[in-house]
């Protein structure tokens, strides 16, 4: 994984040295906005890694993104007398994107990740009920068991295909996840005028 990464960062530095890009530009992330969603696997590299879902938030270059990934067995709707053996991840991580081209930014990325073992509880049965769907759903009990507290780093590139939507794609050691944005701030303000 670290050997991709490095790969990737070497070959934009290459495209962006030939198409003689403004390296450290930062005054392109001057009122630069952008609130994204996100898929992908939180706990990569890990026994209890799973697939999940999360957002991100940047403001100015500062990058901040979560990604979840929850007990699989929770929400099952069988009621029995047993014990699952279950899992869930969670990652929190922070960085700083690089204009490299206007269109291109490329951000170093640190953070958390912590992995939870766990047994669900199939023999107890929550009933959630949503009052405005008229809906209501069922989850059983999940039990931590066991807690892994890691610290996550890797890197992100982000593209910006059109004005107002950013495509994005993050690798680090304990996640792997892709996702789009919404690109708010001073461009969106003069475009609605």
């Amino acid at each position: 994984m670290k050997t991709k990464l490095f790969i990737l960062f070497a070959l934009l530095a290459l495209v962006g040295s030939h198409a003689n890009a403004q390296w450290f530009d930062l005054s392109n992330n001057r009122g630069r906005v952008s609130v994204g969603l996100q898929l992908g696997q939180a706990g990569t590299n890990t026994d209890y890694a799973g697939f999940g879902a999360g957002g991100s938030l940047s403001i100015m270059g500062f990058y901040f993104d979560a990604l979840v990934s929850g007990p699989q067995h929770q929400n099952d709707k069988h009621v029995d007398n047993i014990l699952w053996q279950d899992d869930e991840a969670f990652t929190i991580s922070f960085g700083y994107q690089i204009p490299v081209l206007p269109w291109l930014r490329v951000a170093p990325i640190i953070g958390y990740c912590q992995t939870n073992y766990g047994l669900t509880d199939a023999s107890t049965v929550n009933i959630h009920i949503d009052r405005d769907a008229r809906r209501g759903s069922i989850y059983h009990d999940y039990y931590p068991q066991k807690r892994f507290h890691e610290f996550n780093y890797g890197g992100g590139l982000f593209i910006q295909p059109f004005k107002f939507v950013e495509i994005y794609a993050v690798g680090t050691i304990r996640a792997i996840y892709g996702g789009f944005s919404l690109c708010l701030g001073p461009e969106i303000t003069k475009a609605l005028k």
